[in-house]
């Protein structure tokens, strides 16, 4: 076999590995991707397709920087990113958990009076897709 037709093979074999190792990476992070979205709208009850418009009719943005949010590039507030599901507090003091993720975002006032975060009166069912929407930027 002429030396150049064997380098053509062995360059075309190259790639097809790397493109099936690519593909079945992707698939991979799909599946964790779905994996996580499942797992935080089975935690709050929300549906995260309908968090990023009640965020931004909310002014949410505003005051945080969220990822995936276009335009959420607040300094206010804390970032909510993907550090979100791991801290161990939220609102300052409350334990970080669904429920109280939730009642922050509803009535963060009446928790505590002294923060700059507003009550929304959102919905409980608003409040939970959000929630479900943060804990789920891992």
């Amino acid at each position: 076999m002429p030396t150049s037709l064997s380098k053509l093979l062995a360059g075309a074999s190259a790639a097809l590995v790397l493109l099936v190792a690519g593909v079945a990476g992707m698939t991979w992070w799909s599946d964790q991707a779905a994996h996580i979205r499942h797992e935080a709208e089975a935690a709050t009850g929300g549906d995260i397709a309908r968090a990023m418009p009640i965020m931004t009719a909310n002014g949410c943005s505003g005051c945080h920087t969220i990822s995936g949010v276009p335009g959420a590039q607040g300094q206010v507030g804390p970032r909510l990113d993907a550090s979100l599901a791991d801290r161990t507090f939220i609102g300052g003091g409350l334990a970080n958990n669904p429920e109280n993720l939730i009642r922050w975002i509803r009535s963060a006032r009446e928790i505590n009076p002294r923060t700059a975060m507003p009550s929304t009166r959102i919905s409980e069912q608003q409040a939970r897709d959000i929630a479900a929407y943060l804990y789920a930027l891992k």
